[in-house]
């Protein structure tokens, strides 16, 4: 079982709320911090956009725990990728080795945090922040397979938006925003 996220990138309206969510649920000492970031993608027509909520997408190869230098990644059994905060020496070689930029660098810690999809949260039955808050209903979290089951025309390409999945095998599903196609 390897769990992801499935995200309905033609519904979002970039409200922000999953990254508020995120921020107060799992760092609410750091008001500046949020592990989940919605990012506006401009289109071709100058009077449309779309957003983009991206947080760990917990890939299949990822980069952030083949490059970190002191093995502070460990990707679980069911996919989840944990960092150690304690091991973390701050060097940020993970942050530059994520094409989707999961891991933030947090400059009053001079560590790194990224997201666990709520493990804890998990562990007690509930749906990770993100998923719970989303007034709109577009993220949803997962086993891949399912997801891929529920959403059959999700796709984990999105050309000048997300970077090449090739690399990293990412367990992420995006229903594109027509205007992005």
């Amino acid at each position: 079982m390897t769990l992801g996220f499935f995200f309905n990138n033609a519904h979002c309206y970039g409200c922000k709320t999953c990254a508020m969510s995120c921020a107060t649920t799992n760092l609410p000492e750091f008001d500046d911090v949020s592990m989940r970031e919605v990012r506006t993608v401009m289109t071709d027509d100058t009077l449309a956009f779309a957003f983009v909520s991206m947080a760990c997408n917990h890939c299949a190869d990822p980069q952030c725990l083949a490059n970190c230098p002191v093995g502070a990644y460990t990707k679980l059994e069911n996919g989840i990728v944990v960092q150690d905060h304690d091991a973390c020496i701050g060097c940020q070689t993970c942050v530059k080795a994520c094409p989707y930029g999961a891991p933030h660098y947090v400059e009053r810690e001079q560590k790194v945090r990224k997201c666990d999809l709520c493990r804890d949260r998990l562990d007690r039955g509930e749906l990770p922040a993100c998923v719970e808050a989303c007034p709109g209903a577009n993220l949803e979290y997962g086993e891949i397979d399912g997801l891929k089951a529920s959403h059959p025309d999700a796709t984990d390409k999105i050309a000048n938006v997300l970077p090449d999945p090739s690399t990293t095998t990412p367990n992420l599903l995006v229903a594109p925003d027509p205007k992005l196609a």
